[in-house]
């Protein structure tokens, strides 16, 4: 039985493609989701084998929401819903991604259903694939999702003010709370504008920078706003951070 999750944030759109796919044998859709935050939380949970999303909903769109199953690592077929032809819909064209256009079509949809059902029969779901959708239709990040244990929080990346790395695992620290996130630096780095990665294990923001304090070697650490730890900044990037600061 192939486990599918649904996600649209309206309940019509979401009872209209549960009826659709109640003719397909084999097809068992295991939870519909209006909030995308609950939908994370259960997907994480349940791990279903097709998960169909929306693209244009409230807080975190379709595009954000993937992202962060693909974060999970665990085989899956992510299949886009939009009503609007506006996101290249071209791009959607990869193996182990597919996009529908509401209104919903049935010809349509037996197409998507043959395509995740081969991939599924051959067990080769290209993760990267659906990496390089996202890439290509990548959007600023108004609001990004981040962890207090089990609870899945939307954080405006204005209040973070830096990145780390712990243990192997990253975080993201704001002036009264420390969340984990299913990223690396590395992705943040691209993702977040006015942040410096000072350090491999280290990325700030430069808006909350308080106090620039000279280390050993000609590097520096700097404290951030309402912070009592001293974040080091590498030598390689304590010329940059000379230069952005016009130090001498």
């Amino acid at each position: 039985m192939i486990q599918v999750i649904l996600v649209d944030d309206e309940r019509p759109a979401l009872e209209e493609l549960e009826y659709m796919l109640e003719k397909y044998e084999n097809i068992e859709v295991v939870g519909t989701y209006t909030d995308p935050l609950i939908a994370l939380k259960e997907i994480k949970r349940k791990k279903p084998q097709v998960v169909f999303l929306d693209i244009s909903m409230p807080e975190i769109d379709g595009f954000s929401l993937a992202k962060e199953i693909i974060k999970l690592n665990f085989k899956v077929n992510i299949v886009f819903v939009t009503a609007f032809d506006e996101y290249a819909i071209s791009a959607f064209e990869i193996n182990a991604v597919d996009y529908i256009l509401k209104p919903l079509c049935e010809e349509r949809l037996d197409s998507t259903i043959n395509r995740i059902r081969d991939n599924i029969k051959q067990d080769a779901i290209k993760i990267n694939s659906i990496q390089e959708v996202v890439r290509q239709l990548k959007k600023p990040l108004i609001r990004i999702p981040v962890w207090k244990k089990d609870r899945i929080i939307l954080l405006d990346p204005k209040e973070i003010l830096y990145c780390t790395v712990e243990g192997g695992e990253t975080y993201v620290v704001t002036e009264k709370e420390k969340y984990f996130i299913s990223d690396t630096l590395s992705h943040l780095e691209e993702e977040l504008e006015g942040f410096f990665r000072c350090h491999r294990s280290f990325l700030i923001n430069t808006e909350y920078i308080d106090e620039i304090i000279p280390w050993f070697n000609n590097t520096y650490a700097v404290k951030m706003k309402n912070r009592d730890e001293e974040i080091p900044v590498s030598r390689r990037h304590s010329k940059v951070l000379k230069e952005m600061f016009h130090i001498k």
